[in-house]
């Protein structure tokens, strides 16, 4: 099902390499239409899958928040960190400390924030966003999905 009208779904995923420390995040925000209003596809300097998702997931919230949106859902593989946000603890390590408070600072923003487990499955443009930046390492945002990605996009109607 699409989010309710005044309500942005936002899939995020992150690629990493843990040999190389390769690494790419791509996130696709979608309206109660199921329509891409905006995609982005990103790279940090991390040291983990968990800290390159939960930096694409800041990402996501900063930009929701640039946008004077306020309903979001954020849907995300990263059970872990998923699992701990929604429990409203946003403590982390050495690593993700900041961020984790970051999160909270730019959420507790919004008038409404839902943090949301789904598979990666679910999540596949994303996925392919991540893919594609961990293999270009150049950030990049998008308010129309790049051409190469429009297909998946419009393909992509799993129940986000």
């Amino acid at each position: 099902m699409p989010p309710s009208f005044g309500w942005i779904k936002c899939n995020t995923d992150d690629a990493f390499d843990d040999i190389s420390g390769d690494n790419g995040a791509g996130y696709v925000m979608r309206d109660f239409s199921r329509k891409a209003t905006f995609c982005a596809s990103l790279v940090f300097d991390v040291h983990s899958a968990e800290e390159a998702e939960a930096r694409a997931i800041l990402e996501n919230l900063k930009k929701v928040v640039e946008q004077h949106l306020s309903h979001i859902i954020v849907k995300s593989n990263a059970k872990a960190l998923i699992d701990q946000f929604s429990a409203g603890n946003f403590d982390g390590d050495s690593r993700t400390d900041v961020i984790f408070k970051d999160i909270l600072f730019f959420s507790s923003k919004l008038s409404a924030c839902i943090f949301s487990f789904h598979p990666r499955s679910y999540n596949f443009v994303a996925h392919e966003l991540a893919q594609w930046e961990k293999q270009n390492n150049s950030s990049m945002y998008w308010s129309k999905p790049p051409v190469w990605i429009l297909p998946t996009v419009e393909e992509d109607h799993y129940p986000f």
